[in-house]
């Protein structure tokens, strides 16, 4: 173990299948940031996207993604591809399926010679074995019933193609054999490989979750440093290679990850507060008139309360509860999180940093987005951050 690796940077990225187009906007942002990955370990689509990271060639793997369907990944027609993502089959789709699935029991699996080829035109293994960057991978043998950790020194020459295929064998899809041993997924052992970066002394580590189908084990490494990106909202389905779902799973990454690098406020929104203090936002919140807070009172079904003992008693309390904040919240989080809620009934674009005087005002005009399907407490919040918003000094 290299003492010098515990100053060195390492990634970690969680398998998913189409969920993987998630890491490549993480990284998009990582990237612009100034980071550099010494070490890249991966599962399943995440051993995929990491050996192109690795090998030095994130741009062709983004660009990639970008056009990426279910054609370039799966022998089956577009009709079938359709049926297989819908949810509920009524008796044609089902029909239609039975002959399609008669195919995959006696292929022992989903046909994975296109998915083989997409592998086999993007890594290339001399240059991702020459690289600087450590690489590693995850796979389950089932010949064997254990799993298997390697990083690319550790795979013979020649099979490395042959493990990233394994680690992305997923099931349901036919094994991929290596010297008459079946593999499968690595996802069923560990889905983010944190412990394979720790156990090489690296301590600085990104680990970017999809949350996708997988065991994730229990971190076994005292004093790691650990930047956990997860996704803001659900992402698509494991198999939902379609570009509509691609692009925001890719969107969502890099607005996620330029959130917590760049320290800026929201859950789903990127809020930079600029220089709006948390006494400065105090502070416009104490503008609110007196006749408003009653209003606010009204709306909430309380009065009777002298109007700034309503705000510190009732209003605060009732909207952070209905924003899951705890009670005593920072005024600059309360005032985002109000403006992010009532920017997201709008409907207003969630993937762009806005200044949050700038989303403030265009989250208070328009009519809300989809009422019928907010919940009444939904409703409420957002009628009082309208109310709020509006009343304060922009």
């Amino acid at each position: 173990m290299k003492s010098t690796n515990a100053a060195k940077l390492g990634l970690a990225l969680e398998g998913g299948g189409a969920k993987g187009a998630y890491h490549m906007g993480v990284v998009k942002a990582c990237l612009e940031a100034g980071l550099a990955f010494d070490a890249i370990t991966g599962t399943s689509i995440g051993a995929l996207n990491g050996a192109v990271i690795a090998q030095g060639d994130f741009e062709s793997g983004y660009r990639l993604w970008e056009r990426l369907d279910a054609r370039m990944i799966f022998d089956m027609s577009d009709e079938e591809y359709r049926l297989l993502m819908r949810r509920k089959l009524d008796t044609a789709a089902l029909r239609q399926l039975a002959a399609h699935t008669k195919k995959l029991i006696a292929g022992r699996g989903m046909d994975t010679r296109k998915m083989r080829g997409l592998i086999e035109s993007l890594v290339d293994e001399d240059r991702l074995r020459a690289a600087a960057t450590d690489f590693g991978l995850v796979t389950v043998s089932l010949s064997d019933r254990a799993p298997h950790e390697l990083y690319k020194e550790d795979i013979p020459q020649g099979r490395l193609l042959d493990y990233l295929m394994a680690s992305a064998t997923f099931p349901g899809f036919q094994p991929t054999f290596i010297d008459d041993k079946a593999f499968i997924d690595g996802g069923l052992y560990d889905n983010c490989p944190i412990n394979m970066l720790a156990r090489k002394g690296y301590t600085n580590i990104v680990a970017v979750r999809t949350l996708g189908f997988g065991v994730t084990r229990k971190i076994r490494y005292p004093d790691l440093t650990i930047t956990t990106i997860s996704p803001s909202e659900p992402l698509g389905g494991t198999m939902s290679f379609n570009p509509e779902a691609i692009r925001r799973s890719m969107s969502m990454g890099y607005y996620d990850a330029l959130r917590q690098l760049k320290g800026l406020q929201g859950l789903t929104y990127c809020i930079d507060m600029g220089d709006v203090t948390d006494e400065a936002c105090g502070e416009l919140l104490d503008t609110l008139p007196e006749a408003r807070l009653l209003a606010l009172g009204r709306m909430l079904g309380v009065s009777g309360i002298p109007p700034r003992e309503l705000w510190s008693r009732v209003i605060v309390p009732r909207l952070s509860g209905s924003m899951r904040l705890p009670a005593d919240v920072s005024s600059s989080t309360f005032i985002s999180r109000l403006t992010e809620a009532l920017a997201s009934a709008k409907g207003i674009d969630k993937y762009a940093v806005y200044r949050f005087p700038d989303l403030a005002r265009s989250a208070i005009k328009g009519p809300l987005k989809n009422v019928n399907g907010l919940r009444f407490r939904q409703v409420e919040l957002c009628m009082a951050a309208q109310r709020i918003l509006e009343g304060i000094q922009l």
